[in-house]
């Protein structure tokens, strides 16, 4: 084993750790997932560019509202907690689920340990997904964005009759996210049922 010394601002150094505790991780785990990612890209994990998304970025567990200029699903944000890549590693994972090929649980460490996912959160967005193609009420959120982002993946990957079955389980899961969630993400998720029933 390599091992690598390097030298970081104290202060984004602080910053990054209260970011990597959050998500479950340790300094050294987040940088060899890091250049684990490196070695499978070919490149950066990520999205270089030099305008910042205006979308701000909420924790999965805080308030719904999101703040953007625009409807566009954009690959940069402004605090990469779950990226677009994570989003999309999801999804390819949940297709093997829909083949039968694993079980969410283990399927979920997978996504972590290729992203850098929070598995926990991974957790989540599967579970989500398995709940919305088998038309079940959902208690947990995705952040709106993403959930709009996964419900045309499933409209147009798994077909019209999975897509409808996906907004029942959406219009049953309204009322109690309108009950237990802040903020207006029950209200958006209604409105996007309204709009595409």
């Amino acid at each position: 084993m390599a091992k690598i010394e390097i030298q970081i601002d104290d202060e984004i150094l602080t910053e990054a750790k209260k970011v990597l505790h959050s998500l479950g991780m340790d300094f050294e785990m987040a940088v060899s997932v890091y250049l684990r990612r490196i070695a499978l890209e070919k490149g950066l994990p990520m999205t270089m560019t030099r305008v910042v998304s205006k979308r701000i970025e909420k924790d999965i567990t805080g308030d719904f509202e999101e703040n953007f200029d625009d409807n566009t699903r954009v690959s940069t944000r402004t605090n990469s907690r779950i990226t677009t890549a994570m989003v999309d590693e999801v999804w390819q994972v949940f297709l093997r689920y829909c083949r039968g090929s694993g079980e969410i649980k283990q399927l979920s460490l997978e996504v972590s340990t290729r992203t850098g996912m929070n598995q926990g959160s991974a957790f989540i967005y599967l579970t989500v997904l398995a709940n919305l193609v088998n038309g079940d009420p959902n208690t947990r959120v995705l952040k709106y964005m993403d959930l709009e982002y996964l419900m045309g993946k499933i409209q147009d990957e798994l077909g019209e009759s999975i897509y409808q079955k996906a907004l029942k389980s959406l219009m049953a899961s309204v009322s109690y996210w309108r009950e237990k969630i802040p903020g207006a993400f029950a209200d958006k998720v209604e409105a996007y049922c309204r709009k595409h029933s």
